[in-house]
């Protein structure tokens, strides 16, 4: 009977499938999971955003451009959960790396915001700050 129970994944594209593998793991500490070969000549990575949960990313055809994020429809930003200690880590690591990082109090705890390599805005939402509910 059961009904949802979670996200599987979300779907992105990659300008450079390379240099989104190195940002995930140096920037954020997130590995590959799995390696998909959907089409011959196009990667697709799965990286592991804890419990059952993916970023999949399938790499771009050469020359595609990019689009708006703030359509009806698109992205706005993926928020993924990470403990508090981690936030302060990895804004040091994204900081260090050039990437524009900003901090916004949410349910009295700290989170940061910032860009990927394809321009996903992305948020870490600490782990203890509670339901948005």
């Amino acid at each position: 009977m059961g009904g949802i129970s979670g996200v599987n994944h979300v779907a992105a594209i990659a300008r450079d499938m390379d240099e989104t593998a190195r940002f995930y793991r140096e920037a954020l500490g997130v590995s590959v999971r799995k390696v998909v070969n959907d089409e011959p000549g196009r990667r697709h990575y799965s990286f592991d955003l804890g419990g059952e949960g993916t970023l999949d990313f399938f790499e771009a055809p050469t020359g595609t451009e990019g689009t708006a994020r703030d359509t009806v429809g698109a992205l706005n930003h993926l928020a993924i959960t990470a403990a508090p200690e981690f936030i302060a880590e990895a804004e040091s690591r994204l900081t260090a790396r050039g990437v524009e990082v900003r901090s916004a109090e949410r349910g009295g705890q700290r989170t940061i915001y910032f860009h990927d390599p394809n321009g996903i805005d992305l948020q870490l939402y600490p782990s203890t700050g509670g339901s948005r509910g």
